[in-house]
Formats: structure tokens, C-alpha cells, sequence
């Protein structure tokens, strides 16, 4: 069975480069694997011996932790020893041997492994030394190919690199734009609940700031269903809408708004302005009717609210308080913040 990776883990840059990097590394050892046994029949023993030094540093490479403190430098001695292994086989091959090829792993793996801007310097000094290791060798047997051939293997490294650099861009622009598509509500534009334990977190350190507790103002829309079913699903969706953008028009930062799902919305406050707030805003919804086509139809909110630094700090325990009550709120008759008790 093939794994399945959560949907997160393709949100994520380091876990999706991780994957990457690891399915790189795989190709590398399953090569050598390959070449040790074809060079041990052959007869050719130090090369399988270099091969298998290449697969033991394959296997630590994958088993390194990412933050210990010289990984980046076993990185490096890892693409090094890779870059010599290459040079030298150029050394010592004929031009026609198809060994040459193998120099054209080494833009991807470098950009791919240490990043762009040290990956510029050793691709550039890997294409001169390679360029050098040909003329030096093959100049007198193939004047007439040998520049054609340092040309085109300029042009591939240029190609390689370009292609290296512009995936990368690609994939993190599509990576935003993943998880901006993950993180919002389609309907009325709101961050949804995968985007809201993280905004929380942001919101409460800026409460810390000013010396305040974040609330946790969890609003519900009164009787939505009859809404639905006296005027259409259309209607409801556009009631919906508006009602996300009255929460604009009263809060400031938008970051701070969720739509929890079906007629479920958050807003997140600093304490000292949360429950004057939810009352005004419960007063406003009562107050002014949504205009679709011309006619009115009057809704009420319930709303329940609870604040970091009375009701603890936690995510979930804040969310749990204030859904207990607004149940109390709809208890006791709808059209009411509860924020206390």
C-alpha cells in the first residue's frame, strides 16, 4: 500500500523539500548499489570500493539529524566527494565512455542539497574544472568535436540550473497559493478553522504585548436553517456573505476573523474590548435587516464569549468555554452575549 501523506505535509516547505531531498538520496544509493555489483563482476575494484564509500556516506547522509550543528558541512562533503568522484572518472575514461554524463547531476543535486547561492559557486567552479579536465585530456585526439562538445555541456549546466531555479520558485509560489486556498473560507473570503489555531497563537503573543488576554468570541446565527428553507439555499449562502462582511466593517485587522463552518464565526478581540463589542454587534445585527432584491430578512446572533486570562490560555479549553456559552445564549432565548458563567 502506497503512503498516504496528510494534506499538511505538502503545506509545508521544509517536510515537502525533506521528502525530496530523501527521494534523491534513495536514487543515489539504489545507483550505487547497482554499479558495485556491475564493477565487482567486471573486475573493476576500485571503483566498487569508491562506489561503496559513496553508498555508506548516502546512508549516513539520510540518518544525520537536520539540527545538528555540522550538518550543513556534511552536506557539503557529501556533494564534494560526489564532485571528485565525477572529476576523476573524467580523469580516467575515454570521452566516448558515456561517464561525462554523469557531471549533469550536479547543478540539481547542488542547488537541491546546499541552496542557491552556494550552489552558484561550486556549479560554476565544477563547470570550469570539467571544462579544463576535457581539454587537458581529449584537446590533442579531438580538436575538431572537443569545443562543440565543452558548449553543449556549458548549455546543459545552464539549462539544468535554470530548470533547478525556476522549479523552486514555482513550487513555493504554488505553495502559497496552496495554502492560502487551505487556510480560507471560499465562500465569504474568512480564514477557516485550519488557518485558527495558529492565528490564535499570533493573536494572544499581541495581547501579551499591550497587557491584555486574547477572547474567544464564537458567534452563531439564529434560526439559519428557517433561512434556508423558507428562502433557498442561494439565499442563505448571500446571508452568509453579508454577515462576513459586517464583521469587516467592525473589526479591524481581518486576521482576526474565522468562519468555523455552516452559520459558525470567530472573531478574536483583545479582552478589555471584547464583550462591549459583542454586544454592539449583536445590537447592530438585530437592528439592521440583510437586503436581498429588495427585501428584508431579519436575523439575530448568539454569541458566547471567553478570555485567555480568566478562562486559561489553552486553544482548545478557550473554544470549549466559549461554545458552552453560547449554548447559554441560545437557552436563553438567542439575540444574547454570554460571557461570564
Amino acid at each position: 500500500m502506497n503512503k498516504q501523506f496528510p494534506i499538511y505535509h505538502w503545506f509545508n516547505n521544509d517536510l515537502f523539500n525533506e521528502t525530496f531531498f530523501k527521494g534523491f538520496l534513495s536514487i543515489i544509493g539504489a545507483t550505487c548499489f547497482i554499479f558495485i555489483n556491475i564493477n565487482l563482476l567486471v573486475g573493476h575494484y576500485i571503483v566498487a570500493l569508491i562506489e561503496a564509500i559513496l553508498l555508506i556516506l548516502t546512508v549516513c547522509i539520510w540518518f544525520i539529524p537536520k539540527n545538528w550543528r555540522y550538518y550543513r558541512w556534511a552536506i557539503l562533503f557529501y556533494i564534494s566527494f560526489i564532485f571528485i568522484g565525477i572529476l576523476t572518472s573524467l580523469v580516467y575514461s575515454p570521452l566516448f565512455s558515456g561517464r561525462q554524463v554523469w557531471v549533469l547531476i550536479f547543478p540539481m543535486s547542488a542547488y537541491l542539497m546546499l541552496g542557491r547561492k552556494i550552489a552558484v559557486w561550486l556549479t560554476g567552479i565544477c563547470l570550469v574544472l570539467v571544462a579544463i579536465i576535457l581539454c587537458w585530456r581529449f584537446y590533442a585526439d579531438y580538436p575538431a568535436q572537443l569545443p562543440g562538445v565543452v558548449i553543449n555541456l556549458c548549455f546543459a549546466y545552464l539549462f539544468l540550473w535554470g530548470l533547478s531555479h525556476a522549479g523552486d520558485k514555482i513550487h513555493k509560489k504554488m505553495l502559497k497559493a496552496l495554502m492560502i486556498v487551505a487556510a480560507t473560507d471560499p465562500l465569504t473570503g474568512l480564514a477557516n478553522r485550519r488557518n485558527m489555531s495558529l492565528k490564535y497563537e499570533q493573536q494572544l503573543e499581541l495581547a501579551k504585548e499591550g497587557e491584555d488576554g486574547l477572547a474567544f468570541v464564537l458567534i452563531d446565527l439564529d434560526h439559519f436553517k428557517r433561512v434556508n428553507d423558507r428562502y433557498g439555499h442561494d439565499v442563505g449562502d448571500a446571508l452568509l456573505v453579508d454577515f462576513a462582511n459586517r464583521l469587516r466593517a467592525h473589526v479591524e485587522d481581518s486576521e482576526q476573523l474565522f468562519r468555523l463552518g455552516g452559520e459558525e464565526f470567530c472573531v478574536l478581540l483583545p479582552v478589555m474590548q471584547s464583550k462591549a463589542w459583542a454586544l454592539a454587534f449583536c445590537q447592530y445585527v438585530d437592528s439592521t435587516a440583510f437586503d436581498f432584491e429588495g427585501q428584508d430578512i431579519h436575523y439575530t446572533v448568539s454569541i458566547g464569549v471567553s478570555a485567555s486570562n480568566k478562562d486559561g490560555g489553552d486553544f482548545k479549553d478557550l473554544y470549549s468555554i466559549a461554545d458552552q456559552r453560547l449554548y447559554k445564549a441560545k437557552d436563553r432565548g438567542r439575540n444574547c452575549v454570554v460571557a461570564e458563567g
